[in-house]
């Protein structure tokens, strides 16, 4: 089993809580229907947690995996006929994306619990 540093233990941490903010904020985007500035807000969010993510090599391709979902799920959203009304595919794709949010939690939750303890 490998162990972590406690710097990537922090980092995974952080973005735990940030992939939790993220899904919370999606949802309400789904909820508004749409809302470019929370789409701005979240787009932004996506980039900082990839820098993040990218410090974290466990989480490589479950990362890859998370960015496949949300270009899927925003093909779906652009590509609505009527934007005030989400069809069973933008559903679909939310739910993939929301399962993949969780595992990447997880695996952050991983790296927290096989940090070294600190010394204080």
């Amino acid at each position: 089993m490998q162990s972590h540093s406690s710097e990537q233990a922090a980092i995974a941490k952080q973005l735990s809580q940030e992939l939790r903010t993220y899904d919370e904020k999606l949802r309400e985007l789904l909820h508004r229907r749409w809302d470019p500035e929370l789409y701005r807000q979240l787009s932004d969010q996506f980039d900082h947690m990839q820098m993040e993510a990218h410090l974290l090599p466990a989480l490589a391709g479950s990362w890859t995996d998370l960015l496949i979902s949300r270009v899927d799920l925003t093909h779906a959203l652009w590509t609505l006929s009527a934007p005030s009304r989400i069809n069973g595919r933008v559903v679909a794709y939310h739910a993939q994306h929301c399962v993949l949010i969780e595992e990447l939690r997880a695996k952050c939750q991983e790296y927290v619990d096989r940090a070294p303890p600190r010394c204080g």
